[in-house]
């Protein structure tokens, strides 16, 4: 009894400060501190252009294109008569281009070709193209080619012009255009792939080709020789042997079982129609891959692929 006694005194005498604790008219919330930031004076966000730009060219250097076109386009909204504007226009545009928003970074291109100043003209007048190029879009890229926007990006223009010849596998056109070019005064900093694009579009004339017609008939006459003509040799043998087997049962089996003879002279049918086409199919495989394969190696060796010129617009000296 005395403990419990003990025990709602000890009660009575606690409830009173608890209700004080927990009472909401009674809480007095404590005065939160005050952080300044001091801006640019003039400015429309917490940072001053030079931050802006040098925070979106260190995006761009990471690689993270997505967010440093924004932060080159902020810079260019907040700061549309800054002595970078053009440049970070052109960067949000190549940023676009970069991750394969080729529709997006034409619409910038479009905006930096409208601007009165002729490098911006001129970069935007070889890089509208070049995204038509970089989708494989190549008619669209051959017809956005305009020499008469910008005089300074005429040779870059005829380079581009020699690469969609290329890609389209006009081996000697494509020669053409990069033999003049390296006869002219256009050629600047450039002479080296000249030199070699002209030696590969050689090449590209004498690539091996196989014909379907005559690989369809080799397998006609010999099955699997087809196949072999278009370097496929163990799938020859093979279909030979397939072929073979299935006719020589045909044969030995016709007086003893002519219904299995009958199941095995279909199968050897099959297999020898099947090898008639698939010899013939395999000569375009052929020719096609020797195509890609030739294409992805210049794309790799060249030493200045035609997404590397006009690729670095300076901003304006001065402001």
């Amino acid at each position: 009894m005395r403990c419990c006694a003990i025990y709602f005194i000890f009660v009575a005498l606690t409830l009173p400060a608890f209700g004080d604790t927990l009472s909401v008219d009674d809480y007095k919330p404590k005065p939160s501190a005050i952080e300044t930031v001091f801006v640019e004076k003039q400015s429309g966000c917490a940072y001053g252009q030079d931050e802006i730009l040098s925070f979106a060219n260190e995006l761009f250097e990471l690689g993270d294109y997505a967010r440093a076109s924004v932060e080159y386009l902020r810079y260019n909204f907040l700061y549309p008569d800054g002595k970078c504007a053009t440049t970070a226009l052109f960067r949000a545009a190549l940023c676009k281009e970069r991750v394969n928003e080729y529709e997006q970074a034409r619409t910038l291109y479009r905006e930096l070709g409208a601007l009165s100043d002729d490098r911006a003209r001129a970069f935007a007048s070889y890089r509208l193209p070049l995204t038509y190029f970089l989708e494989n879009e190549l008619f669209l890229a051959n017809a956005a080619i305009d020499t008469s926007l910008s005089a300074e990006a005429y040779g870059a223009l005829q380079y581009l012009r020699g690469w969609i010849l290329l890609r389209q596998r006009k081996y000697a056109e494509a020669g053409d255009v990069f033999n003049r070019i390296a006869q002219s005064s256009q050629k600047s900093d450039i002479e080296g792939s000249l030199n070699y694009l002209s030696h590969r579009c050689m090449q590209g004339e004498r690539l091996p080709h196989r014909y379907p017609f005559i690989a369809g008939f080799l397998s006609a006459v010999v099955p699997g020789l087809g196949r072999g003509y278009c370097g496929h040799w163990g799938d020859g043998f093979f279909s030979l042997t397939i072929i073979g087997i299935t006719s020589g049962l045909s044969f030995y089996l016709w007086d003893s079982d002519p219904t299995f003879s009958c199941i095995m002279a279909g199968i050897a049918g099959f297999f020898y129609l099947g090898n008639i086409y698939g010899s013939a199919k395999g000569a375009v495989i052929y020719n096609e891959e020797k195509q890609e394969i030739f294409w992805r190696t210049t794309w790799a060796e060249v030493p200045h692929p035609p997404r590397m010129l006009y690729s670095e617009l300076p901003c304006e000296r001065g402001e």
